[in-house]
């Protein structure tokens, strides 16, 4: 019980920090919930994911980028290779090769490669996404460098409608698979309280982010997350 409420809180927060910025809840979240319980990832985690995507996409109103269908299909052989790659190595094993994958992005669009949503960069992302996803609940870096240079609600409104179609791919898959059962399902419900919570936080912190700060919280956050990842590889 005292795992499942720091997980709670650990959800909450990395809530608010999402819906501020448009992605970053798993990114901060998953290094902690597998420390807490394996089973907290992926399932769970991937579930307050959609959750909270379903909750940004209806309040930000920007126009979503028709091309994001792009995205869209990519995801899907992205999810089937995570899959693919689940089956064979442990969800903990991947975390190290994730991270890497993560701060190669980061790097390359630091010094200035910078990505714009065309349909190859969103095809690619979307794959890139739909893979990290599956197999480590990390799939906001790639579509977020991708609209790294949008202002706040563009980028918060096409990032939560491509979650909420990833996350709900992701989650059919890993049930069709056997990894997201009744106990998965149970937890997800624990951690809704916490996505509620981090959603509503989350409104007075858009302003702040969208000042200017959008571009370097993506950055930040992706290399955060990729750090997070690594190191919670070489601790397994």
């Amino acid at each position: 019980m005292s795992a499942l409420l720091v997980a709670v809180i650990v959800v909450a927060v990395t809530s608010a920090v999402q819906g501020a910025v448009g992605f970053g809840m798993n990114l901060l979240a998953v290094p902690v919930l597998v420390v807490l319980d394996p089973s907290f990832v992926p399932g769970p985690a991937v579930a307050a994911g959609l959750v909270l995507s379903v909750l940004v996409a209806g309040r930000e109103w920007a126009p979503v980028d028709l091309r994001l269908g792009w995205a869209v299909l990519g995801v899907v052989p992205g999810t089937l290779l995570g899959l693919g790659l689940l089956a064979l190595v442990p969800a903990e094993s991947l975390a190290a090769p994730m991270g890497v994958l993560v701060l190669v992005a980061v790097v390359l669009s630091a010094v200035r490669v910078n990505l714009s949503p065309t349909r190859v960069t969103l095809a690619v992302a979307g794959m890139a996404s739909g893979f990290l996803a599956t197999a480590g609940s990390i799939g906001g870096p790639p579509m977020a460098l991708v609209y790294a240079q949008s202002k706040g609600p563009r980028l918060r409104s096409n990032l939560s409608v491509f979650f909420v179609v990833t996350a709900a791919a992701s989650l059919v898959a890993l049930a069709a698979a056997g990894h997201f059962g009744a106990h998965e399902v149970r937890v997800s419900a624990l951690f809704v309280p916490g996505v509620l919570v981090g959603f509503l936080a989350s409104g007075p912190l858009r302003p702040l982010v969208d000042r200017g700060h959008v571009r370097p919280a993506v950055l930040w956050l992706s290399a955060v997350a990729g750090v997070g990842a690594i190191v919670e590889g070489i601790l397994h």
